[in-house]
């Protein structure tokens, strides 16, 4: 299936199935500004975007209301006023401005391969410049969506405003992980009988088997920091973790125990990792030594169910994993630290799957309805009054499994 979607406004075009070629610049343009009441607006930096561009408008409203640091204001009540404008098709330029009368305090422009790209660059640019933290909005996503009727990958940008499908095999794909580089994506299919691992490289299309050993081969995630790609693979029996020093090299078995072990999450700077294995029994968090295999279990002490480690990467003390709790599903965040555990997401849906931006602030995750519908989600987990935001309606199809990519 040759489809693009794109979010405009409050519109889902489906490119390829209707003719239409413009990214921005669709739907409405008016803000609509409902009361905010609370702690969290007290914590909240206010903006406008009054003289923002038209066609700029529906994606810097997107974002300003995605990150839980800002939110949209009157120009009265504003604390700065935030204009974007385009210059030429792949530049824009962000004015901020603050005070009663306006007096402008900064300007800068930002360059990218497109009008959207070089958006998102000038908002994270807005971001850092306003808050001192780092943006996330310039990066993308690899996710499962069943909007074909099978789960196929799709890759999109960081609030899946327009996103691509990548696979159309009608078979089981599952597990995606993007590259170090982002140039492609890791991935587990049954598209020639058995659960291979392949690479899809995004620009050549070429697909790449690079672990079809006997038994199941379930997951690769590349070392963000070197080639290092780590597998699980049930080549000597039950599911292990294998490490290759590079994409195409022979992987060497680094557990060697009865127990099932998965989900390998890298340490920001590639040194550690961290897995899920039932050795106890349950599957529990544990930290693996890449030289002796040794497990060291995290004492999360929430849960007999801890999965789906995802590694923060700003501040290595903090990780966050699924935890069955209160009868279902909810993201946690463990504090190497503390030592304690918080449960980041609440309510009667399930969460799961977390996977961090770039910031080391927000955390995507995938909420699971009790109908069985998915829909993955962004999370704010500075403020406890945050609620998550769902990137995407019913027509993007059931998505889950994201894994997020930021071009260092």
């Amino acid at each position: 299936m040759n489809v693009d979607i794109y979010r405009c406004g409050m519109k889902i075009i489906l490119l390829g199935l209707i003719g239409c070629t413009s990214i921005l610049g669709q739907g409405s343009s008016t803000i609509v500004l409902g009361p905010i009441e609370g702690e969290l607006a007290k914590k909240q930096i206010a903006l406008d975007l009054e003289g923002t561009q038209k066609d700029l408008l529906p994606l810097a409203t997107r974002a300003i209301k995605a990150h839980g640091a800002l939110r949209l204001a009157t120009s009265q009540s504003s604390q700065f006023g935030i204009t974007l404008f385009s210059q030429g098709s792949n530049l824009v330029q962000v004015r901020i401005s603050s005070g009663k009368p306006r007096k402008m305090i900064k300007t800068f422009s930002q360059e990218g391969n497109s009008i959207r790209q070089a958006t998102f660059r000038a908002l994270d640019q807005m971001v850092f410049a306003l808050t001192g933290a780092l943006g996330f909005f310039d990066g993308q996503l690899a996710y499962l969506s069943s909007l074909s009727g099978k789960k196929e990958i799709f890759v999109s940008d960081a609030l899946m405003s327009s996103a691509r499908p990548q696979t159309s095999f009608g078979k089981i794909t599952f597990n995606p992980s993007w590259d170090n580089a982002g140039k492609g994506v890791f991935f587990t299919s049954n598209r020639k009988i058995f659960n291979n691992v392949y690479h899809l490289d995004l620009a050549s299309r070429k697909i790449s088997n690079v672990a079809s050993y006997k038994g199941s081969n379930l997951r690769a995630v590349q070392n963000p920091r070197t080639a290092q790609v780590a597998f699980i693979l049930s080549a000597s029996g039950n599911p292990e973790v294998w490490l290759a020093e590079s994409m195409g090299s022979k992987p060497r078995k680094v557990t060697n125990n009865r127990s099932n072990e998965s989900g390998p999450c890298w340490s920001p700077d590639g040194r550690r990792m961290i897995v899920t294995s039932d050795s106890r029994g349950r599957p529990q968090l544990y930290e693996v030594s890449l030289s002796t295999g040794r497990l060291s279990r995290i004492p999360t002490n929430i849960s007999s169910h801890c999965a789906e480690a995802a590694w923060n990467p700003i501040d290595s003390t903090r990780v966050a994993f699924t935890a069955a709790v209160g009868g279902g599903f909810q993201v946690c965040e463990y504090s190497f630290a503390q030592r304690e555990t918080r449960i980041l997401t609440k309510g009667t849906q399930h969460g799961m799957q977390p996977v961090w931006a770039r910031d080391g602030r927000h955390l995507y995750y995938t909420e699971r309805a009790s109908t069985g519908a998915t829909r993955i989600m962004l999370l704010d987990t500075e403020f406890d009054e945050a609620k998550p935001v769902p990137l995407h309606d019913s027509s993007f199809g059931h998505c889950s499994q994201a894994s997020f990519y930021f071009d260092r």
